[in-house]
């Protein structure tokens, strides 16, 4: 994948993975269009990089194709689109969580890849090709301490993306799917416009990435390999590989890690 000169939106990208993104896109000389719902954010983080900035709710249909539709004004076609806003629903909710929480996060989590898709793929097939980087998470490979909402919305987006790449990659539509473990983002309490900053001991979470080197891995990989799956964690592929080979021992031992994870909080 070539970057320089390509038109680039990335949503989430106030701060953590998405402001890595946008600014490591921005330094290989592409035309960047930074979204976020936190319109502060977007407004720094623009002026930083010197791109266009678009506060954008990506659980509205229309406000994704309003975005879609202004980067293409400023720019033109959207070449590469980074579906990178998410959030997480408290662990603690457990199944207590209402209709309208659980609504919230599948338009957020899962359906903004849909809608992003919607927006972008059709002039991406006539133009002969384009790309969409999609932030999943390992949730939606190997389910673990994460919370309901947050995983069923994971595996629904890697569904979603398989579902893509099988019915438009042969027309040049690329996908990959960024599946991380923990990386110290926004939800860990990292400020807007932070990507470097190191990241605090999160104990049984593990190695705890950088939003910036999550970025830069993920950047080689779509422009060497294009990889359908983008792991920085190589823990998440051995996990994976276990679960693949093996399912009920995976969900067993899983499940005694979860229950000594909870023991020990």
């Amino acid at each position: 994948m070539e970057v320089a000169g390509k038109v680039v939106v990335v949503t989430g990208a106030a701060s953590g993975i998405g402001c890595a993104l946008a600014s490591r896109f921005s330094e290989l000389g592409a035309k960047v269009v930074i979204s976020d719902v936190n319109s502060d954010g977007v407004a720094l983080v623009a002026s930083r990089l010197g791109a266009l900035g678009v506060t954008t709710d990506v659980g509205d249909a229309a406000a994704v194709d309003a975005l879609v539709a202004a980067a293409t004004a400023e720019y033109g076609p959207v070449d590469i689109f980074c579906s990178n806003a998410g959030y997480s629903d408290p662990q603690t909710a457990g199944l207590t969580g209402s209709v309208e929480d659980y609504q919230r996060i599948v338009d957020v989590n899962l359906l903004a890849h849909v809608w992003a898709a919607k927006a972008v793929v059709p002039s991406m097939v006539e133009r002969g090709g384009g790309y969409l980087l999609q932030t999943i998470s390992s949730a939606s490979l190997i389910t673990g301490p994460s919370a309901p909402g947050y995983t069923l919305t994971k595996h629904g987006a890697l569904g979603f993306a398989e579902w893509v790449t099988l019915n438009y990659g042969h027309l040049g539509v690329r996908v990959s799917c960024l599946c991380p473990n923990a990386v110290y983002t926004g939800m860990f309490g990292l400020e807007a416009g932070d990507i470097s900053s190191t990241p605090p001991d999160m104990g049984a979470l593990g190695e705890v990435m950088k939003s910036s080197d999550v970025a830069n891995f993920t950047i080689d990989a779509m422009m060497t390999t294009e990889p359908f799956l983008v792991l920085p964690h190589t823990r998440v592929a051995d996990s994976f590989l276990r679960k693949a080979t093996n399912y009920d021992e995976w969900i067993a031992g899983t499940r005694r890690r979860l229950l000594k994870m909870r023991q020990e909080q």
